[in-house]
């Protein structure tokens, strides 16, 4: 059986987002022997450019499954162009309305009073349209918790209960556990990291990043998921951080499902220092890492981040403004070329 796993660039500066396609089966045969599928959207742009990709690509106008890992805009906002210009089979999204009476009053009230920020109520409002698209167009949406199988994909987080803590706590609603930085906050640590820099080297002991990584409530949400295909092992970890996919590393163990030989892994949150650390990484290990991160993004992904993927054994390369595909058993498209791999660092942002 082969496969075919495509990211597609999104978003330019600090702006990077997810628009992955993904199809595995005989990719030689019929389409009704293989399975596609879309997990995230990014912008509406490149909403746009993965429904020619499929179309193109894949030979396709049927998605047999789409998946909006966490209503974040660079994931979610695409898809809507996906579902409105695609068939598809179901959509599988966490519908956190449902979970918090918070995000619930949003669509019930247009007056509500829950003092949500722009940036989430964004966040959320593009979530819903999926879902109304979904009822338009009588498709079921089924929500990934932790369990969840479908063909050869296996939800590996968040369980129900850690997503209903995490929605409660999302970073806008009144509940929220971390305030949100202020600009001064935001200046001064961004000052920080642009001036100070440490030395590393390939050997384990001179490795800077630790497991102090915090990422927000609305990332660790992020649906975790693992497609198996023949034996080989492909994990898509939208936005999760630490804690996400420590859980998700804990259920697989339970189930005698092994994460440090993966094939493939995406790393998370476009290679963010603050979504992964050195204790994690010795439990998710794969021979390919592939980073979605905007073109000429500074901070995506962080050296640090590549730096200890290498010397974990992994090839990593970057979208950084070109699409990526990783794939066994297919044809090389005309066109597409061997794409450029990270070098190790010598100097990593501190």
């Amino acid at each position: 059986m082969a496969f075919e796993v495509d990211f597609l660039a999104v978003g330019d500066g600090e702006k990077s987002g997810d628009a992955i396609a993904v199809r595995w089966g005989n990719l030689a045969g019929a389409r009704a022997e293989q399975k596609v599928l879309i997990i995230d959207g990014g912008t509406l742009e490149a909403g746009k450019n993965l429904v020619t990709h499929v179309q193109n690509c894949y030979g396709t106008t049927f998605v047999d499954a789409v998946v909006c890992t966490h209503p974040d805009i660079d994931h979610a906002c695409g898809l809507k162009v996906v579902l409105e210009e695609l068939d598809f089979g179901f959509l599988m999204m966490h519908q956190p309305w449902n979970h918090a009476t918070e995000v619930l009053d949003l669509f019930k009230n247009p007056f509500t009073p829950t003092k949500l920020k722009e940036k989430l109520q964004k966040s959320i409002t593009a979530a819903h349209d999926l879902q109304e698209i979904c009822d338009d167009k009588g498709k079921k949406v089924y929500e990934p918790f932790e369990g969840v199988t479908w063909d050869n994909i296996r939800v590996l987080g968040p369980n129900r209960g850690y997503y209903q803590q995490l929605v409660a706590q999302f970073r806008d609603t009144p509940s929220a556990l971390y305030p949100v930085p202020s600009l001064l906050q935001k200046a001064i640590a961004s000052a920080k990291e642009k001036i100070e820099w440490v030395a590393e080297k390939f050997d384990m002991q001179y490795e800077s990043l630790d497991d102090s990584g915090v990422t927000s409530h609305e990332n660790n949400s992020s649906a975790i998921l693992l497609l198996t295909v023949d034996g080989h092992k492909l994990l898509f970890t939208a936005d999760a951080g630490i804690p996400a996919l420590t859980a998700a590393a804990d259920y697989a163990a339970g189930l005698n499902i092994r994460l440090d030989d993966l094939r493939f892994m995406q790393v998370p949150h476009h290679g963010s220092k603050h979504n992964v650390g050195k204790t994690l990484l010795n439990r998710i290990k794969a021979g390919t890492a592939y980073v979605s991160a905007g073109a000429n993004a500074p901070k995506h992904p962080a050296k640090k981040v590549t730096n200890a993927l290498l010397r974990r054994g992994a090839t990593v390369c970057v979208t950084a403004g070109n699409g990526l595909c990783h794939y066994l058993g297919s044809s090389v498209r005309n066109g597409w070329f061997p794409a450029p791999t990270v070098p190790f660092y010598d100097q990593v942002e501190a």
